[in-house]
């Protein structure tokens, strides 16, 4: 790769980005980081080289593109829950103050939004190279081995790990008492998993990155 052409396994979608840069190479991970801990993989920002030239994604910018995906995704979780509460719950409660859950709107309620989330990540995963979360922090997804296009098996297999825990989070505001609150706890001790194992991997890999073979990278543009 030359410092004017693009990444392999770049298309037309990188492309309109920008002019692409080869990422400049340091020696590698910062050691006092390796040796601090847990902590300071969290917030370390050292850039790590990966294949193919590319410089893995560092851990703190991947947890914001995860906030602001998880923002966008509760909004619409939000949306649903206005529009499809009153059908879940007895007595139009969406806490279910008003009685006990109704169990057929519900499964509909869960399909719609497994589609919408599935769809949400794998049109972004796929067809954009990010999600909108990541594309803002100018992070891209690609094949583990050389930073190329996922394909649909790596979608999935990354989205049930990914974006199932998201789905249960939502579900505490349609389910009532303790069983929303112990959906709702499940949902954020499995990204806090997601998280630990993606700061213990020298390769910011999370468990989700390495069931589907997918590295998140920097996409960088020229500058000059």
């Amino acid at each position: 790769m030359t410092a004017s052409g693009t990444p392999p396994g770049d298309d037309d979608g990188l492309e309109q980005e920008g002019i692409w840069e080869e990422p400049r190479h340091d020696a590698g991970p910062d050691a006092s980081a390796s040796s601090d801990g847990l902590a300071s993989r969290l917030t370390s920002t050292t850039r790590t080289p990966g294949p193919a030239g590319l410089v893995y994604a560092d851990v703190p910018n991947r947890i914001i593109a995860l906030v602001v995906d998880g923002i966008v995704l509760t909004a619409i979780g939000f949306l649903l829950s206005l529009v499809f509460g009153g059908l879940v719950t007895e007595g139009g409660a969406i806490d279910g103050s008003g009685g006990g859950l109704q169990i057929g709107p519900f499964i509909i309620v869960a399909v719609l939004e497994a589609a919408i989330s599935l769809g949400y990540f794998a049109l972004g995963w796929k067809s954009f190279h990010g999600t909108p979360g990541m594309r803002m922090l100018g992070l891209r997804i690609g094949d583990e081995s050389a930073g190329d296009e996922l394909g649909w098996g790596q979608v999935l297999f990354r989205w049930l790990l990914l974006g199932v825990p998201w789905i249960l989070a939502g579900f505490a505001v349609y389910v009532p008492d303790a069983i929303g609150l112990i959906l709702a706890l499940l949902g954020v001790a499995w990204m806090l998993l997601l998280l630990y194992t993606m700061a213990q991997s020298p390769s910011n890999q999370g468990l989700h990155d390495r069931v589907g073979r997918t590295i998140v990278f920097r996409a960088r543009r020229q500058t000059s």
